[in-house]
């Protein structure tokens, strides 16, 4: 089966990792695909480092990758215009954003891409992510069913080969549970035994994931409110509702677990974070949810300046979570 895919990639002052996740992507066995770059406000030595790696002027090398022949591509410039060019060149397109606009706005253009130059599938890969040699035609083959909207590959530690960071969610108690570490993330589905196969999953992980352009276009691009996470919750809710959302077992790709956080820093995570998951609650909860979503995070500021105290939390954590949820009731309750 061939479907045109277009990679939605965004970087942001992380050239290094930017240029691993390019070279693991034009290794792929699949071939039709083009690459949409959002450089979401880099500074000018990190992105110029990305131009002068498309020019062949230096090279990355990892243990996880050996990539020496980047003859044929090109990066085209789009940020005025929304139109692909045919060449013969490997597409780069990018995207480029003078400031920070936020993760979902920033995904949001190369969806957007997507839809306006008709390719079949979207691909969206953030740059601290390795994807392997069959990944690409892994992922697309799943897309013969015409029932699935939407698919995540499993995800191994990029550090600890053996280790599995994301095999599924599942949820256990509506739509937003509060159980385990309170953390509103969705339970991992974790069972070693058997990881294998096309299983349906509740989320999508949306840092490294896939979906049809035509739901996309009809469901709506994801949603703005969201500036770091957990937008692809909120997106997999409304996808959820049109068809299923699987998890393919088959293949894999490795994360480079908290590269990002390193270049945001714990109080950006942490507040857009805090935010963002009361946002969750308010567009997606049940009365429930609310209720018992909101009070806990309410109760959970003295708590974790308890634990600042004892040295168990970091200043960076504790403020940004506090701020987040003071933000998130001052003007978005």
């Amino acid at each position: 089966m061939t479907k045109n895919i277009c990679i939605t990639l965004l970087t942001w002052n992380d050239w290094s990792n930017t240029i691993e996740c390019l070279e693991s992507i034009f290794q792929n066995d699949y071939k039709n695909f083009d690459v949409i770059l959002i450089n979401n406000g880099s500074n000018f030595y990190n992105i110029q480092k990305i131009y002068d790696w498309a020019d062949n002027k230096i090279e990355i090398n990892d243990q996880a990758i050996k990539f020496n022949n980047k003859k044929n591509i090109k990066i085209f410039d789009v940020t005025n215009t929304n139109k692909k060019t045919n060449n013969e060149y490997r597409n780069i397109y990018i995207k480029n954003f003078k400031k920070n606009i936020g993760l979902a706005p920033a995904v949001n253009q190369g969806f957007q891409f997507a839809i306006d130059n008709n390719y079949d599938l979207i691909s969206r890969i953030d740059c601290d992510f390795i994807i392997t040699n069959n990944y690409l035609n892994e992922m697309v083959s799943l897309f013969i069913n015409n029932s699935i909207v939407a698919a995540s590959p499993k995800i191994k530690h990029a550090y600890l080969r053996n280790t599995i960071w994301w095999a599924g969610h599942k949820n256990s108690w509506g739509f937003l549970k509060f159980q385990r570490t309170m953390n509103l993330k969705k339970k991992r589905i974790l069972d070693t035994k058997n990881l294998n196969g096309v299983i349906e999953t509740d989320s999508i992980a949306g840092c490294c994931s896939f979906y049809k352009t035509d739901i996309i276009k009809k469901i709506g691009l994801e949603d703005e409110d969201f500036t770091f996470g957990p937008e692809d919750i909120e997106l997999s809710f409304r996808l959820n509702k049109i068809g299923k959302i699987v998890v393919n077992l088959n293949t894999h790709t490795y994360h480079k677990i908290a590269k990002s956080t390193q270049v945001s820093g714990w109080y950006y995570r942490s507040y857009n974070e805090t935010r963002g998951f009361l946002l969750l609650i308010k567009k997606t909860g049940t009365y429930s949810d609310k209720i018992i979503g909101y009070m806990y995070h309410f109760l959970r500021i003295p708590f974790f300046f308890i634990l600042l105290i004892l040295g168990k939390r970091s200043k960076e954590r504790v403020v940004g979570f506090a701020k987040g949820c003071f933000d998130f009731f001052r003007h978005d309750f």
